[in-house]
C-alpha cells in the first residue's frame, strides 16, 4: 500500500499556501475608559493598554526588559508602588502580548472601588516615569538577570524547549533566536529601556476598561476621558 501511494502521489508538491492578512486594528487617539457594569462588586478590575509589537520588531528586546522593570515582574515598579507602599492591590501587572501580526500591551489590578481612580493614577505615574528618566543601574541589572533566568529554566525541560520552538516556528521568527536571547536581553542599557518606554508605552492614547458596580467607580471612571458603559454581556448602555 505505502508503494502504492508513493508511486501516486510521491512527485506530486503541495502548493504554498497565501499568508493570512489581518487588518491592523484601529489606532485609538486620546484616552477612553469602557465601564462594564457589575452591580454589587466589591472589586473593581483596572486594566488599561494599547497596541504594541510582534516579536520580529526591532524594538522586542527592549520593550520586554523595560516592560520587566514596570511591571513584569514581582519586583518591578508597579508591584513596588501600588501594592507595597499604597497597598492598594495584591498582584498588579503589566504585560506584552505578541501575536504573529499584532502586539498588545497592558496594565491591570483589581482593586477596591474606593481606589480605582488612585489605581490608575499611579499606573500613569509609573508609566510616565519610565518615558521621562533612565532607570537605575540596580533596577536594570535585576531585570536582565530576571529575564535571561526565566528563559533558561523555561528551555531546561522538554515541554518548554518545545513550548519556545513553537513559538519560533509559528512566529515565524529567525534562526538562532533561541542561541541568542540571553545575549541580546545582557546587551541592553538604561537608553534601550527608555527608547522602548517612550514609544510604547502611551500613555495619552491608552484605552481603558473598568469592570465594577457604576454607582461605585462612575464618577472616578470620567476623570480619566470620555466614558462608555457596557452591561455585564458587553451590550453598550445608551
Amino acid at each position: 500500500m505505502l508503494e502504492e501511494i508513493e508511486k501516486i502521489f510521491g512527485a506530486w508538491k503541495a502548493p504554498k499556501p497565501e499568508a493570512p492578512v489581518s487588518p491592523a486594528p484601529p489606532r485609538q487617539s486620546g484616552r477612553r475608559v469602557h465601564l462594564v457594569h457589575m452591580p454589587g462588586s466589591v472589586q473593581t478590575q483596572v486594566l488599561l493598554g494599547n497596541l504594541a509589537i510582534t516579536r520580529r520588531d526591532p524594538d522586542w528586546y527592549r520593550l520586554i526588559l523595560a516592560n520587566s522593570i514596570l511591571g513584569g515582574a514581582f519586583h518591578s515598579r508597579l508591584v513596588m508602588n501600588i501594592r507595597e507602599q499604597k497597598g492598594y492591590t495584591y498582584s498588579p501587572g503589566s504585560g506584552v502580548n505578541a501575536l504573529r501580526q499584532q502586539g498588545y500591551f497592558t496594565v491591570r489590578a483589581a482593586v477596591r472601588n474606593d481606589v480605582a481612580a488612585a489605581t490608575l493614577t499611579e499606573m500613569f505615574y509609573e508609566m510616565d516615569r519610565m518615558r521621562s528618566l533612565p532607570v537605575t543601574a540596580e533596577e536594570l541589572d535585576s531585570a536582565r538577570s530576571y529575564l535571561t533566568g526565566v528563559f533558561s529554566l523555561g528551555v531546561a525541560t522538554q515541554d518548554g524547549l518545545l513550548g519556545q520552538l513553537s513559538t519560533v516556528y509559528l512566529d515565524q521568527l529567525p534562526e538562532g533566536y533561541l542561541e541568542s536571547y540571553r545575549e541580546r536581553i545582557r546587551a541592553l542599557s538604561a537608553a534601550d529601556v527608555l527608547a522602548a518606554a517612550r514609544r510604547h508605552f502611551d500613555s495619552a492614547n491608552a484605552q481603558i476598561v473598568l469592570v465594577g458596580d457604576r454607582a461605585q467607580i462612575a464618577e472616578q471612571a470620567a476623570l480619566f476621558g470620555p466614558v462608555t458603559e457596557y452591561d455585564a454581556k458587553g451590550s453598550v448602555v445608551a
